[in-house]
Order: C-alpha cells, then sequence, then structure tokens
C-alpha cells in the first residue's frame, strides 16, 4: 500500500531531481529554491491528479486496518 500511495509522489521527485540536477551542473547555478521550487509544484501535480484514486484506496485499507483491531489485540 505504501508503494502505490508514495511511489508515484517519490518517481516525480526522482525525475524532476536527476533533470534539475544535469541542468544545475550544465548551468553552475547551485541555487537551493531553484531545486525546491519545481519538486514542490511536481508533487503538487501528482497529488492533484493521483489524489481522487489513491484516496479512496488508502480510506478502505485503513477502514480494514481498524476493523482488524479487536482480532490482532486477541
Amino acid at each position: 500500500m505504501s508503494f502505490v500511495l508514495c511511489g508515484p509522489i517519490l518517481l516525480m521527485i526522482l525525475l524532476v531531481g536527476l533533470i534539475l540536477g544535469v541542468l544545475q551542473a550544465a548551468t553552475s547555478i547551485n541555487e537551493t529554491a531553484v531545486s525546491f521550487v519545481p519538486k514542490l509544484v511536481g508533487v503538487a501535480l501528482v497529488i492533484a491528479a493521483l489524489g481522487p484514486v489513491t484516496l479512496p484506496m488508502f480510506v478502505d485499507y485503513l477502514r480494514e486496518v481498524i476493523q482488524r483491531i479487536p482480532e490482532l489485540t486477541r
């Protein structure tokens, strides 16, 4: 479940970080805001795009876990 929820976000951060790293190395611009803002925008876009799909999956999973608590405490 964590792979389904976090995987797309982590892949977006990885891809944006890789692209920005290459661009920063080519242009010698080492500004932290230059790498932070695009990653933040990318994460927001992924959450906005995949949120309606992953949120019900997470809610169903959490409901199942909470319902299983009495069985697990025996």
